[in-house]
């Protein structure tokens, strides 16, 4: 459940990667007996360096598991401090309880989700001989392998990296002379069109006077980006009253639009879930990437905040709506192209039987040579995993 990938060489170091394990080399021909008659010569060092990182990668332990924490908006406000010149500037905060425990939405899917609880009860049942097992509701075990096994509903200690942004409802898209408004081809571009945006910081001079004006302790996104985080135990508490696997904390933005209404806040890295949608595409055919749009599972809060920009501290902000929303992230056309293009070859350079296809393989390398030219000329030369495989 990872997202679209940011980088276009490492996509294709795992494609070339690929193609050697399989056998497959730029300007080898003949079979599999034949190739190994031919002297090719020892590989280069960047070769062997390039491929030992990418095998690593592949057979490192990942976090696939999905995962959605529970978090809850707790107050909203702003704060006035001077630096040492005795000029004032202006934070805004949100205050906010983060628990590792699973969501109240995803409690309530689980509930619902009889036919599978059906299921995986029926199924421990015809495995009895095989020890089979349901634990907690939610994983079926035969013999000790997980044969069943729903993710989103299981707790377990883990690192958050939360991330978030503000931004008011004063966007930039023209929209007066559309008839009707609204309708013109700009809705269609692949980018939100936001307001004045500011992105959340982590000052800990700002969340220790925060701190002291709520009178509780509180973690920045830094400070909880170290943490590992138990599940939630309610019946372990620490000095403060604070739980096992739970954390408060405070996003900090530097002072937001004064001309907003409405702003809309974005909370990030509570929850890995991944929506893809795309035209559908022929077997064996390229996706249709410039269509293709990814959705993230991001919590979102609105808030109100009526007046103009004078007498700021007097305009209180209103939670209107809070919860889990389906965001359509941007993702630029190079990097959904690369997605579109390594998966193609993946799925089409050697077919059921272990065959290679020379064509696919020809373009290959020629995506690959093209993605090489248009990339900026690093200081250090970037191993050339083509030249390494011909040299195998």
């Amino acid at each position: 459940m990872s997202s679209l990938l940011p980088f276009r060489l490492p996509c294709l170091g795992a494609l070339a990667l690929a193609a050697s394990l399989s056998g497959l080399g730029a300007g080898e021909a003949g079979d599999a007996g034949d190739a190994k008659k031919k002297d090719f010569g020892k590989p280069n060092q960047d070769y062997l360096q390039a491929r030992a990182e990418l095998e690593k990668m592949l057979q490192a332990p990942r976090d696939t598991d999905l995962y959605e924490l529970s978090f809850q908006t707790l107050e909203i406000d702003r704060i006035l401090l001077k630096d040492r010149t005795g000029h004032e500037h202006v934070f805004h905060y949100v205050t906010f309880r983060l628990r590792n425990e699973i969501t109240d939405d995803t409690k309530q899917l689980a509930a619902k989700a009889t036919r599978y609880n059906e299921i995986l009860q029926e199924a421990a049942k015809q495995y009895e001989a095989q020890k089979a097992v349901v634990e907690n509701a939610v994983t079926l075990t035969v013999a000790g392998e997980k044969v069943l096994d729903r993710q989103d509903v299981r707790s377990r200690a883990r690192r958050v990296s939360i991330t978030a942004m503000a931004y008011d409802e004063n966007g930039s898209r023209f929209r007066l002379l559309d008839e009707p408004i609204g309708s013109g081809p700009q809705e269609n571009f692949n980018f939100p069109d936001l307001g004045v945006v500011s992105n959340g910081s982590s000052y800990d001079h700002v969340v220790h006077e925060i701190s002291t004006k709520v009178g509780r302790t509180l973690k920045s996104v830094d400070d909880i980006r170290k943490l590992e985080l138990p599940p939630y135990n309610p019946a372990k508490k620490d000095e403060e009253g604070v739980a096992e696997g739970e954390v408060f904390g405070v996003l900090v933005f530097n002072r937001l639009s004064i001309h907003g209404d409405e702003f809309t806040f974005q909370v990030r890295g509570l929850s890995n879930k991944l929506r893809t949608r795309k035209p559908d595409a022929a077997k064996g055919a390229l996706d249709n990437y410039l269509e293709t749009h990814v959705w993230r599972r991001v919590y979102v809060m609105h808030f109100s905040r009526p007046g103009d920009e004078n007498f700021e501290d007097l305009h209180r902000f209103t939670l209107t709506k809070a919860g889990w929303e389906w965001v359509d992230t941007f993702q630029r056309i190079n990097q959904r192209a690369s997605v579109a293009y390594v998966k193609y070859f993946m799925d089409n350079l050697v077919n059921e039987k272990g065959e290679r296809n020379a064509t696919i393989e020809d373009e290959v390398w020629k995506y690959y040579d093209g993605v090489r030219e248009a990339r900026p000329t690093p200081k250090a030369p970037l191993p050339d995993l083509k030249q390494g495989l011909k040299e195998r």
